[in-house]
């Protein structure tokens, strides 16, 4: 394998093999990691240009059933302070948000039994009936109104 063409095929197709991926964190030089920063940069600005985009982050819970070793929220952390944001305290979290200008929030917590697809569509709703420029996430989905 050759690092050059991975990184090549990466930069064209935004795809590579398991094996690839792990044959370029494996062997990559600093000539290498310069060349990939430079696709990655070139990557960027195609897509974004010099644009940033700010997005709000609205930690709902840190409750959660998984036990993820590198997670601070996994549930053998006896000593986190658990919570769950009701539908009125997440509400006025866009609310400030909205006010500083955000329009992108990322909804995000640990995985709480709780919050059911049908509870986080219900979450979502109220904000989109209140906030309806708004665009929100939660893991890989993304919710839009358009």
């Amino acid at each position: 394998m050759n690092i050059k063409d991975i990184i090549d095929k990466l930069y064209q197709n935004n795809n590579a093999t398991r094996e690839e991926l792990i044959y370029l964190l494996d062997n990559l030089s600093e000539k290498d990691k310069e060349y990939l920063i430079e696709k990655a940069h070139e990557t960027r600005m195609r897509t974004y240009g010099n644009t940033v985009y700010m997005r709000g982050l609205i930690e709902f819970t840190n409750i959660c059933k998984r036990s993820c070793v590198y997670c601070g929220i996994r549930r053998e952390n006896t000593k986190a302070d658990r919570y769950r944001l009701t539908l009125d305290e997440i509400l006025e979290c866009v609310e400030m948000g909205d006010r500083l200008g955000y329009k992108t929030y990322v909804l995000q917590g640990g995985e709480d039994a709780y919050f059911t697809d049908e509870k986080m569509v219900e979450i979502i709703k109220a904000i989109k009936d209140k906030y309806p420029n708004e665009t929100f996430t939660k893991e890989e989905l993304t919710f839009h109104k358009k």
